[in-house]
């Protein structure tokens, strides 16, 4: 067989990796007799991929019109990586029999897209061994490992401002105008967690002569994908993630929601360094009206990321002594204790910092009699 084995074996368990860390790892291969070679390369790559195919009406050379089948794509690449584990271009060396281990390492960017897989595109990071072979076909193995670039929602200016959206629309039924249906969506802030739930609430005031049959808010993931061969074109798709059916609303009335919208446990999008594949978020708000008429629509943009916007404690009651830090202080682990305990004149427990923008209250020993 001569060559059995060959694979290359990550050091990290889950194959997954930050931006701007290193990468490790081994390759290993056994033989069962000599082998030649020239070189063992080892290659690092970092490429987004688009493609999709499309029906576009085009003009024969005998003037006639017809259809064809056009396929767009784009390719981008981030970062390569390549070097010798043993040998050259111009060397030959012989590899005995027996196991063969040979480590090898690279530095990822600070800045990269993270790992991406979609319907009409991907962001894919592989590392693939040769066996540079003279007079014969080359040997190769590849391994594909995870790209992780965390997205600290406290940095996005936007992520942490509250949002209030109104929209209203009139019906007119023949020569009469009916007064307005009027929406409005308030959000304590746009950025979010996998994890989190999102407390959307949401007035819809139906002062006209038209029922609401049902409001519908979504969740969705928007995905833009851009190619540019064989010409510039972009496409966009959406996916429902999060569906919540609302009661009707008669017409003169009028009704108060508040919900909370799960976020999935899924991994967030951090594409900012990727041109050609775009991926947002968005809470949509529809009332679904009767008859004839169109719906009125609302959209606000979701932030999704890995470090969740900070949320500042309740203050103290007026007199009160300040014992409840703001914030822990910088790089404080998950489980810092924010407050020793209990002491004369102090009205709050003790504080345990539990790493996601929050503290928990510690059991307290009953007071001495």
């Amino acid at each position: 067989m001569g060559l059995t084995n060959f694979q290359i074996i990550l050091d990290s368990p889950t194959g997954a990796y930050y931006a701007g860390t290193n990468v490790t790892g081994r390759l290993q291969f056994k033989l069962d007799k000599p082998k030649k070679i020239r070189a063992i390369v080892i290659q690092f790559v970092g490429v987004a991929k688009t493609s999709w195919s499309e029906t576009e009406s085009v003009r024969n050379n005998d003037g006639n019109t017809g259809n064809e089948i056009v396929t767009f794509t784009a390719t981008e690449e981030y970062f390569s990586n390549k070097y010798n584990l043993a040998g050259g271009p111009n060397s030959e060396i012989e590899i005995p029999p027996g196991d063969h281990v040979y480590p090898f390492s690279t530095t990822l960017p600070p800045m990269l897209p993270s790992s991406f897989e979609g319907e009409h595109g991907n962001i894919r990071y592989t590392v693939t061994a040769t066996l540079d072979r003279p007079w014969k076909f080359d040997q190769h193995v590849e391994k594909v490992f995870t790209v992780v670039t965390p997205v600290d929602l406290n940095y996005n200016l936007k992520a942490k401002e509250p949002v209030k959206l109104e929209i209203e629309k009139y019906f007119c039924c023949c020569w009469c105008k009916s007064g307005p249906l009027t929406m409005v969506i308030n959000l304590p802030f746009s950025g979010y967690v996998p994890g989190q739930n999102i407390p959307v609430t949401l007035e819809v005031d139906n002062a006209s002569n038209v029922r609401v049959d049902s409001v519908i808010i979504r969740l969705e993931k928007v995905l833009k994908w851009k190619a540019r061969e064989p010409k510039n074109k972009e496409r966009e798709d959406k996916v429902e993630i999060v569906k919540l059916t609302l009661d009707a609303i008669e017409a003169n009335g009028s009704k108060s929601y508040t919900h909370q919208i799960a976020v999935p446990m899924m991994p967030p999008c951090n594409l900012d360094q990727c041109s050609i594949i775009n991926c947002g978020y968005s809470l949509q708000v529809t009332a679904e009206v009767s008859g004839c008429h169109s719906n009125l629509y609302g959209e606000v943009p979701i932030f999704l990321g890995t470090v969740p916007v900070y949320q500042a404690p309740m203050a103290p009651p007026p007199g009160a002594p300040d014992t409840i830090p703001s914030a822990p202080p910088p790089g404080a682990p998950v489980g810092f204790i924010a407050n020793p305990g209990p002491t004369e004149g102090n009205m709050y427990p003790t504080l345990r910092w539990r790493g996601n923008s929050s503290y928990e209250q510690l059991p307290q020993a009953d007071p001495e009699v």
